[in-house]
Formats: structure tokens, sequence, C-alpha cells
């Protein structure tokens, strides 16, 4: 058993790699592969066996929203439909909600507010002093 498990540690690995890479390097280009390649996969594997599954479409709509508000009136009925909805469930948000920023290297960079700047070096000057009143507080007492 040992030995399966640190065989199969290195490729898992470079897989799970690779896929946090592709989801970071192109984040839209991500959700759009997941929602109509895991409606695909759901379509195939409820078709004939639910009812409520009737066409692709019916297929996309149930994945579209287990990545996102995760209601629908459609619920799956065969094993493989419940994994890939669970698969979808799981990473699924994370996916979504990273869908609309900028791929890797294409970070937008904001120039600092002089005006924010301002407030956040006085705000941290007030902590200061709360903290040196604390400490001077715990040595008094």
């Amino acid at each position: 058993m040992e030995a399966t498990t640190t065989t199969l540690a290195p490729p898992l690995d470079a897989l799970k790699q690779r896929i946090r890479d592709a989801a970071v390097r192109e984040p839209m280009e991500s959700i759009l592969v997941t929602v109509l390649g895991g409606a695909a996969l759901f379509y195939y594997a409820e078709k004939g066996h639910n009812p409520k599954v009737t066409s692709y479409f019916d297929a996309l709509v149930y994945i579209s929203t287990c990545v996102s508000v995760g209601y629908a009136d459609i619920f799956p009925q065969t094993k493989t439909g419940k994994a890939i909805a669970s698969a979808l469930m799981t990473f699924g948000p994370a996916i979504a909600a990273a869908a609309l920023e900028p791929p890797a290297g294409r970070e937008r960079a904001e120039p600092a507010d002089p005006k924010l700047l301002a407030v956040q070096g006085l705000i941290c000057g007030k902590l200061d002093a709360i903290l040196e009143e604390l400490r001077t507080a715990k040595t008094a007492a």
C-alpha cells in the first residue's frame, strides 16, 4: 500500500499543479471550460436516466448553478452525475470567483493614492500609540 501511495503522489502532485497554473494563467478560459465541459459530461452521464436532463442546455443550466449560487430544480440521478456535481460544487465557486481577475502576469498596477496613504499612516500612528499605552499599562500593573 505504501509503495502505491508513493508512486502515485508525484504524478498526482504534478497534475494538481498544472491545473492550478492553468486556472491562474487564464481564469476566464478556466471557468468557460469548467462550465461547458462539465455540462457535456453531466449531460452524457444523466441523459436517459434523469427526466429533467433532456438536452445539453438543461445540463448547462444545472452545471452553471453548481459553480455559482448552488440552486437548480435538477438533481443528479446517476453516480457519475453525482460525482461531477460534487466536484464542481467543491471547486467551481473558487474558479468562478477568479474568472474576472486579470490573467497571471497581466495584473494592473494601480498607483498609490496619496490621500489614502496619508489616512493609512494616521491609522498606523494611532494604533502604535494605543499599543504603547497598553504596554505601559501592563508593565505598571
